[in-house]
């Protein structure tokens, strides 16, 4: 299934289910207010949210138009991200604001993956169930190396969306800018029992595998997305103005 996070003027917003093409979506709030609230009881949840999917797919249930410059990312504030930059995020389709005389900026690209709850030691196995979505993630790096503001993917996919393109790694070339990246490919499962070794890892831990760094400037337009086989994308796409940040 296919989750998003719909801006409502809330911190967390209203999680809805999107349809498998993209194009339609119903509201998923009355089964959680939000992705972390689903995520919190995601196994009692998820099996509504999947069947509620299914409703969407067939047309059994109210639907309305996606569209993705409407979404938030998924997971708006994570409680914890391995590998990346902070833990809020703005919008897939939110300008990205250079602060200052800043004109350049470098983009790190990556697929990742929110989590379960992962028990201290736990095994590689175990760190591959502990997968409840994959999404896209993009980290703006500013010159002198601080961190400027991350967004992820409008969707957010359940491993299954992926197929045989997912064994724990996510075999689909990443489409940053003009690149398909191949060599992003991680192994999740490793990743996740690593960073477990010493601590247990919380549900909605958000791990991003390997990345791909992109330059922008001012005026361009950052755009990075994921197909199928068939070509059709699968989470949406991040697609982000680089703008001057002009103070309230």
């Amino acid at each position: 299934m296919k989750l998003a996070t719909l801006k409502n003027g809330s911190r967390d917003g209203k999680l809805v289910i999107v349809s498998r093409d993209l194009t339609r979506y119903t509201d998923a709030s009355f089964l959680a207010p939000n992705l972390q609230a689903a995520l919190d009881d995601w196994r009692r949840i998820s099996p509504h949210l999947a069947a509620l999917a299914g409703s969407l797919e067939i047309g059994a249930v109210p639907s309305s138009r996606f569209h993705e410059h409407d979404a938030h990312s998924p997971l708006p504030r994570a409680y914890q991200r391995l590998g990346g930059g902070g833990d809020a995020f703005a919008g897939p389709r939110d300008p990205i604001e250079l602060p200052g005389k800043i004109r350049d900026a470098s983009i790190e690209a990556a697929v990742a993956v929110i989590v379960g709850d992962v028990a201290m030691a736990a095994t590689e196995e175990a760190a591959k169930e502990a997968v409840a979505l994959i999404v896209l993630s993009t980290d703006t790096i500013l010159d002198g190396g601080q961190a400027g503001t991350s967004a992820l993917s409008p969707v957010a996919v359940t491993p299954d969306e992926l197929g045989d393109g997912w064994d724990g790694a996510v075999h689909l070339p990443l489409i940053a800018g003009a690149r398909n990246v191949t060599s992003v490919w991680t192994s999740f499962p490793k990743l996740i029992a690593d960073a477990a070794a010493t601590r247990a890892l919380g549900t909605g831990t958000i791990v991003r595998g390997a990345v791909e760094t992109l330059s922008v400037s001012l005026g361009d337009t950052l755009r990075v997305e994921m197909k199928d086989k068939a070509g059709h994308s699968i989470f949406g796409a991040i697609e982000r103005q680089v703008g001057r940040f002009e103070p309230a």
